[in-house]
């Protein structure tokens, strides 16, 4: 296990912030939620920028709320989005009359979570837009679905936009500057070896004669790997890619950023940054602006990546204005430590759903979900295995998580088990607000969408219905289709079955067939290629097992079948 300096993993995201905001007189916890830092005085006559995401990047974006830069940042689990409600909690608390820009770094829980609160808060009265930062160049295709994931790039982005809202400019022109920084940015990093999660070791370990290429800041696994060699034949292998990608002409003048991604010590910065300027230097390229320290990092990561933007005169401009943040300047004036009021359990706040739908026997509603909980703490190293194929390696414990926070509402007499409309909007609650994240934000649609189905009756064909809204809603707003590699191919397979059977009248016996049939779809996926989630990031080679989330999909609808099945048997 990764030895960090920490309390209880569990409130890692929440002491890391108490130090921010206790070592710096400018910047306070949101009272709605102690996951969002913003600017002490906040002005409603300028843009209020918000970024954020998973922590674990730290400086990023915490580090970077500050005069000049950003209003607010909402920090997630380590390595997990935001849920949408802390997003929307910071744009209500830096609410202003010159409307809002959220940054967003391109990942689809990321996307997810903070579009959702946009829409939220746009739909309340508000003016909010997204930017989303894709300047990955380990991604051959960023013209597909997915894009290029989101890295260092944002911090020149945030700067800018920051210099243009100090300086009083509109929503429309900062917008539109941000739209053309993130056209003009390019970046690729390299690593040593990936940074390990607190209480964990290390999910995927480079051979000691090994360097990963595009790796990414959650540990996906990169481009490729190549040849451990000297620092010079790494950079200009690095710069080489970088200048083929963004088509880098010796008439041009760059702006250009070396982030440490976590590990890399200061010597070996001194050496990285001579090898990237000598390599400037050699092209005859012209280096604008020099950018050298840790901006963006991947917890413990030892690597590094460089980011060049083409840069105009007037973004050189917004890039030299004055700006006052931790993660930006290497000082702060320490403040006075404010008292943190830890937020209750998110799973109190289910109580606060009210009971609707038609009603239904609580003990064989109770029975079906037990066995789904137990499906989830037992099957969470399988999972987790699977997981670490071609992501962070932490689906088992994700789902684990959630089973032990239902396990807890329902010991409080929290969970309405004789209403499964109210049930599942609860269950969606503790999804979105336990798990976070992609999974988090996928499962709170599925519940969520499910929920209204309930409403007016209870049989075969509403859990048909049922399935399909919560299919249809995971792939509206997730982006997957069949034969993505993801949970929509075991998901989908249960419905299409459970439909035919149901059309033909097949009594009881169609569900196992569906189940079988999703079992069957959660196999098949360990023969497709990932086109989205974090998975289509990684290499052909690293998806040859099911995918986690499909093969999570069967064993629940599994769970629940043979629960049911045992609970009808005791009647």
């Amino acid at each position: 296990m990764s030895k960090k300096f920490v309390n209880k993993l569990e409130e890692t995201v929440d002491d890391a912030l108490f130090g921010l905001v206790s070592s710096n007189k400018d910047v306070e916890l949101c009272k709605n939620s102690n996951r969002v830092v913003h600017l002490y005085r906040l002005n409603s006559t300028k843009v209020s920028l918000i970024a954020g995401g998973g922590s674990g990047h730290e400086p990023y974006a915490a580090g970077y709320v500050g005069k000049g830069l950003l209003t607010a940042a909402v920090a997630g689990n380590v390595f997990a989005s935001p849920p949408s409600r802390n997003v929307q909690a910071a744009l209500e608390v830096t609410k202003a009359e010159a409307g809002a820009i959220l940054f967003v770094i391109n990942y689809t829980g990321d996307r997810l979570n903070f579009g959702l609160a946009a829409e939220r808060f746009n739909a309340s009265g508000g003016n909010a837009k997204v930017v989303t930062i894709a300047d990955d160049l380990a991604i051959d295709d960023p013209n597909s679905r997915v894009g290029r994931r989101g890295l260092a790039g944002a911090v020149l982005t945030i700067k800018i936009a920051g210099a243009m809202s100090e300086d009083g400019k509109s929503l429309d022109e900062i917008y539109e500057m941000s739209q053309k920084v993130v056209k003009s940015l390019g970046t690729l990093g390299v690593s040593l070896y990936p940074g390990s999660l607190p209480g964990k070791n290390r999910e995927t370990e480079l051979p000691n004669d090994q360097i990963e290429v595009g790796l990414g800041i959650h540990g996906e696994p990169g481009k490729f790997r190549a040849p451990y060699e000297c620092a010079h034949k790494i950079i200009t292998g690095l710069m080489g890619t970088i200048q083929a990608k963004m088509e880098m002409k010796k008439s041009e003048k760059f702006v250009v950023l070396v982030n440490n991604l976590g590990s890399v010590s200061q010597l070996e910065m001194g050496i990285v940054n001579g090898e990237v300027l000598r390599w400037f230097a050699d092209q005859k390229i012209e280096i604008t602006r020099f950018y050298s320290g840790t901006y963006m990092t991947s917890l413990d990561g030892h690597g590094i990546s460089v980011t060049v933007m083409r840069a105009d005169d007037l973004m050189i401009r917004y890039l030299d204005a004055p700006a006052t943040a931790p993660g930006w300047i290497p000082s702060f004036s320490v403040g006075k430590v404010r008292e943190v009021t830890r937020e209750p359990s998110e799973a109190r706040k289910i109580t606060e759903i009210s009971s609707s739908g038609l009603s239904l026997n609580a003990e064989l509603v109770r029975g079906c979900l037990d066995g789904v909980v137990k499906s989830m703490l037992d099957s969470e190293d399988e999972l987790n295995r699977l997981d670490a194929e071609a992501g962070d390696g932490d689906c088992g414990s994700t789902f684990a998580g959630a089973s032990r926070a239902i396990q807890a509402s329902q010991k409080a007499n929290e969970l309405d088990f004789e209403h499964p409309e109210t049930l599942l909007k609860q269950l969606s609650v503790i999804f979105e607000q336990t798990v976070g994240g992609t999974s988090g934000a996928l499962y709170a649609l599925m519940f969520s969408s499910a929920a209204q189905e309930f409403h007016d009756s209870v049989d075969s064909n509403t859990i048909l219905e049922a399935l399909k809204k919560a299919n249809q809603a995971v792939q509206k707003y997730g982006g997957a289709q069949v034969g993505d590699r993801t949970m929509v191919d075991s998901l989908d397979a249960m419905v299409e079955e459970l439909g035919k059977g149901l059309k033909d009248n097949q009594g009881l016996d169609v569900f196992e067939r569906s189940v079988q049939a999703s079992e069957r779809a959660a196999e098949d996926t360990a023969n497709q290629k990932a086109s989205v989630g974090r998975a289509s990031y990684t290499s052909s080679e690293s998806q040859t097992k099911p995918d986690a989330g499909a093969k999570a999909i069967s064993l629940w609808l599994r769970a629940f079948w043979t629960a049911f099945k045992q609970e009808m048997g005791k009647k």
